[in-house]
């Protein structure tokens, strides 16, 4: 599911979403510190799967794509171009000009390499992103083939700004705990620099990158903070610890406003907060307990008291500005605890169902509170919920 994106210099695959997001203005300097909510925990790129990482990865190590929302379209960012040679196979060329860090040529090779290990890591969470391909091959040296399983329409969205494209020369000299430690060379437009797990993630820039040459004020140097406390992400934004703020909840926004050298830029975004059910799992594999649960929830009071106005009511799991949204699509659930009530009773619990519930803490706006505030309209149908807070990685 993609992340709507905030230019900010060039690099519009390093956003930071959500409504409120606080930006400092800045102009001359050449380090950028930024508080975010989501894990950086290992060096292997292949080991984790949040968006945060995803666009760091791609600005240090390279994708094959992006999508830019301003355009409303896919671009090429190592490829130049693509084709659909027929309904299961994609042809995609790479640009001849692209160089990893340490001067040897990006390749199909690399390319292949890279889709290969993200299927065969041991420690992979991306798997998801390339399960509709059968196989991947090397037509040339700048050529790749990839065959889906199926006719798969939305590839693009699985590959572009998921895909980490890494060196096979490096893993194949030094294996992939010493590529991933000691020589992370990329083909972005920035060299990793430092990652102290849990803490923080340092980049910066390399000058001689052509995307580098064209935007020369992007800045030298960027830091990613886990601050996962809203009031201490607002704190060292007033303080200027950090410049931008991820995530800055409503009730904290007059803190921001009240100061002469900030601003809240305020816009709609692709950062989706859902309650999953897994059907998979028991009772979610009942439908009607599903609906039941989609009755139960009133979103637009949720909305109005504890996100005060600022988010938007989601109809399904994707909005405006995301691949596949239909405004027209039906049913849509209406808070309705009455229908809820029978629903609970027509799945085969007449005396309600105990369920268990777990959510982020920190991860996103409100995310515990919201939940909180779910539990007593869950309890009130017959839905009896038990609240977990694990850890993020754990979640």
């Amino acid at each position: 599911m993609k992340s709507a994106k905030i230019k900010f210099l060039f690099f519009s695959a390093l956003a930071l979403v959500g409504f409120g997001t606080s930006v400092h203005r800045v102009y001359a300097e050449t380090r950028i510190s930024i508080g975010v909510t989501e894990t950086m925990e290992t060096f292997n790129p292949y080991a984790d799967s949040v968006s945060l990482m995803y666009s760091v990865w791609c600005q240090v190590l390279g994708c094959l794509g992006t999508y830019d929302f301003d355009k409303g379209q896919h671009v090429g960012l190592l490829v130049e171009r693509w084709e659909v040679r027929d309904p299961k196979n994609w042809i995609f060329y790479l640009r001849k000009n692209n160089r990893f860090h340490d001067g040897s040529p990006v390749t199909a090779d690399d390319v292949v390499h890279s889709i290969w290990r993200t299927r065969n890591d041991p420690l992979s969470k991306q798997r998801q992103n390339i399960s509709a391909i059968a196989s991947e091959a090397a037509l040339d040296k700048y050529t790749v083939r990839i065959t889906t399983k199926e006719p798969t329409a939305p590839l693009l969205d699985y590959l572009f700004d998921r895909v980490i494209v890494t060196s096979k020369a490096i893993y194949d000299k030094y294996g992939p705990d010493v590529a991933d430690r000691q020589h992370p060379v990329g083909a972005g437009p920035y060299k990793f620099r430092e990652l102290i797990p849990g803490q923080r993630l340092v980049i910066g820039k390399d000058p001689s990158h052509p995307m580098i040459q064209q935007y020369p004020l992007a800045p030298d140097e960027i830091v990613f903070r886990i601050m996962r406390e809203p009031e201490q992400r607002v704190t060292a934004l007033l303080n200027n610890e950090i410049q931008i703020a991820q995530f800055v909840p409503p009730h904290l926004r007059e803190r921001v406003e009240k100061s002469p050298n900030h601003k809240i830029i305020m816009f709609h975004t692709a950062e989706i907060m859902f309650l999953a059910m897994m059907p998979k799992f028991k009772p979610w594999d009942n439908k009607l307990l599903r609906q039941a649960v989609a009755y139960a929830i009133d979103r637009d009071t949720i909305i109005r008291t504890l996100l005060r106005g600022e988010a938007s009511r989601l109809d399904g799991p994707i909005g405006v500005g995301q691949y596949g949204y239909d405004p027209n699509l039906q049913p849509k659930y209406a808070y309705n605890p009455e229908k809820a009530r029978e629903l609970v009773k027509q799945a085969g619990f007449p005396n309600g169902v105990d369920v268990e519930l777990s959510t982020p803490v920190g991860r996103y706006t409100l995310d515990k509170q919201i939940t909180e505030a779910m539990v007593p309209m869950l309890n009130a149908v017959g839905i009896r919920t038990k609240l977990l807070t694990p850890e993020w990685a754990t979640l």
